[in-house]
């Protein structure tokens, strides 16, 4: 009440205009302020939106955070990059138990007996072995001899005209023989000799009788007939036990060997 008696009626009139007018200018400028922004934004070439994108990553990055990326934006090698990463990286897993039993079986050690004269003698052993409850088999094991020098004559170009050439040496008195397979089949052969030093005077016999001949060396092995136990079978056998057992066979030796496949 107090108020309108100190603004009349006209006065009154023109602060109103003036809010009036003031408020069209507020929503002039608000108008031209958008216009103007959208018109920037069309303006904007594409690299200011890459850079403020450059920008925003490097402060995650700078915050240890890294940038997310849209499956589209990752190339086809970088999507099978980190397949192989986690390939490579994949430890590498036990054996399985199998292969672990393969292992330990190839491991084990077996008591073995012998050398026997033959087969029948071997046999009778196991039997024995058995009557006390302990389970081996016969086995034939191949051993190394040491190096073989074998001295021979190139081979001919076939089988006939080796027969023929062997009939002239031993003609001559040459102990010979036609080496019937092998890388030197047809090619005769003048003796295998277990010192190098007998070889070579077979060679220098052989040279003296207008003979060509060769030395080749060789591995030698022989065979011998065992018995085996099976795998901790001798755990069952005391020194009294083994005693008795080859209380008549006193030439026989006792030793450890790698297990041949023999059944536990």
């Amino acid at each position: 009440m107090f108020v309108h008696k100190l603004i009349d009626g006209s006065g009154y009139r023109a602060i109103k205009k003036e809010i009036h007018l003031g408020m069209r200018w507020i929503f002039f400028s608000l108008l031209i302020a958008n216009f103007i922004a959208g018109v920037w934004g069309m303006l904007l070439p594409s690299g200011g939106a890459a850079g403020a994108a450059s920008h925003a990553e490097a402060e995650f990055e700078l915050k240890g955070v890294p940038p997310l990326l849209l499956l589209t934006e990752v190339d086809i090698e970088q999507r099978s990059a980190p397949a192989e990463r986690l390939i490579s990286e994949i430890p590498v897993l036990p054996s399985s138990e199998g292969e672990r039993r393969s292992e330990e079986k190839e491991n084990k050690l077996c008591e073995i007996l012998g050398p026997f004269d033959g087969a029948p003698s071997a046999q009778e052993m196991v039997e024995r072995l058995r009557a006390l409850d302990v389970h081996s088999e016969v086995r034939t094991l191949q051993l190394p001899a040491g190096p073989g020098y074998w001295v021979y004559l190139e081979p001919e170009p076939n089988r006939k005209a080796a027969l023929r050439k062997l009939a002239e040496l031993q003609s001559r008195g040459v102990d010979s023989y036609v080496i019937p397979k092998g890388e030197i089949e047809n090619g005769i052969s003048l003796g295998m000799f277990s010192k190098k030093s007998l070889a070579d005077s077979r060679m220098a016999e052989a040279e003296r009788m207008g003979l060509s001949p060769r030395m080749q060396t060789i591995e030698r092995t022989y065979r011998e007939v065992w018995v085996m136990l099976n795998h901790q079978e001798d755990e069952k056998m005391s020194e009294i036990s083994w005693s008795r057992v080859l209380e008549d066979k006193k030439m026989l030796q006792r030793r450890e060997n790698f297990c041949l496949d023999v059944a536990s």
